[in-house]
């Protein structure tokens, strides 16, 4: 028996033809799509969001914008579970801290967040794994002529979620943003 190329390529084509309706055929079939009832509709749904990025309150100070490095935030809760990141770079760029975020508290357009230091120095000192606190404000846009706001960060071995959620914006002291944007959903 003698193969030729022109013969196989005639074979695939009209092999790779037939699989492509099979699969567009069951692929259309009602009963093969996955279903969703409702117990399940808002898994893995974001509840609250919180972000920010931007320099720090240095204007606060009467400092330029950006002397205190940056200020970064994000935080989502899904299904009841917060996550996120936050890193905090201090006076003099040395020093700061990045934090895993695992708890947060939404007060209608502000939120207070805190989680476990994963690295991070404070006058050259390792704080890592102390439990630290922040609050940031959404204002709005820039539009609106009322700056978000932001808080310090807080650290302290004694801190927990349990301090978070007992927490209301008035126990900081808030600074406004001139660069940024905080967004509280």
């Amino acid at each position: 028996m003698i193969i030729n190329k022109f013969n196989i390529i005639k074979y695939l084509s009209v092999t790779s033809v037939i699989l492509l309706l099979v699969m567009s055929v069951t692929g259309c079939n009602e009963d093969a799509a996955p279903t969703q009832d409702s117990s399940t509709a808002t898994l893995n749904k974001v509840t609250h969001h919180v972000s920010l990025g931007g320099a720090d309150a240095c204007e606060a100070f009467g400092l330029p914008p950006g002397c205190d490095g940056n200020f970064s935030l994000v935080a989502n809760e899904i299904n009841g579970i917060v996550t996120g990141q936050w890193q905090d770079t201090f006076v003099g760029g040395g020093d700061g801290i990045h934090v895993a975020i695992d708890c947060m508290k939404i007060i209608g357009n502000s939120a207070i967040v805190g989680g476990v230091i994963t690295h991070g120095t404070d006058g050259g000192v390792d704080i890592s794994g102390q439990y630290a606190i922040t609050a940031v404000v959404d204002n709005g846009t820039s539009a609106n002529n009322t700056p978000d706001q932001i808080s310090f960060s807080f650290f302290d071995p004694a801190f927990d979620c349990q301090l978070v959620q007992s927490l209301t914006i008035a126990s900081f002291q808030l600074f406004d943003l001139t660069t940024g944007q905080v967004k509280v959903r």
